[in-house]
Order: structure tokens, then sequence, then C-alpha cells
């Protein structure tokens, strides 16, 4: 993996973490794996919010962007609250949600273009 893409997956998993955070949720798990060339984030958070959850989905099902990638994603962390989701959408293939009682499961998959150095 290269250093780019360590980069942009570590500014995903906090912003993803600031995310629940500003919204209340302290405790959650979130996991990273490397199946192949596709990067696996998966968060589990207790009693999330239905409006809370919309929003996550709204902002981060967005179109991925490879122009952001290359030329903006440094902009993760210095984003006001309102936005902080929008450019982590840009930056995932697939978001899929899964709830389970009070339980809900997200997992977002990125495919990782940059060869490795």
């Amino acid at each position: 993996m290269s250093k780019q893409e360590i980069r942009i997956v570590t500014k995903i998993i906090r912003e993803l973490s600031l995310f629940l955070m500003i919204h209340g949720h302290h405790t959650f798990q979130l996991d990273t794996t490397l199946e192949g060339k596709t990067r696996v984030i998966r968060l589990v958070v207790e009693d999330m919010l239905a409006d809370t959850l919309d929003k996550m989905q709204d902002k981060l099902g967005r179109e991925r962007e490879l122009e952001v990638e290359t030329y903006g994603w440094e902009l993760l962390g210095d984003i006001d609250a309102k936005t902080e989701l929008e450019i982590v959408g840009l930056l995932i293939d697939n978001i899929d949600v899964v709830t389970e009682g009070k339980q809900t499961q997200i997992t977002l998959k990125r495919e990782s273009k940059y060869l490795e150095k």
C-alpha cells in the first residue's frame, strides 16, 4: 500500500470518528481490513439515531471522484462540522448499512487506485 493511500485511509477514519463523536456517539467500534486491493472500514454503533444515520448516509453516498483524492484530500480535517463527511464520500466506492436491534453496522469500501511503491 502506498504512503498516499495510507494517508487517505487514516483521514477517512479520523473524519468518521469525529462525525460520530460530534453527534454524541462516544462508544463505537471501528476496524479496518485489507481484502486484496480493497480497504474495508467497519463501524459498529449502538443506539444510532435515525436522523444521524440519514445525514451520514447522505454525505457518504456520493460518487467517488479521483480528482478530489489527487488534489483535494488534504482538505479533510480543515473543514467545518457541517461538511465533515462530504469529502469522505468522494473517497469511497461503496457504503452498506445494516441495522439489527440497537446496533448499526456501517461498512465502507475503497478500492486502491495507487500502485505499490
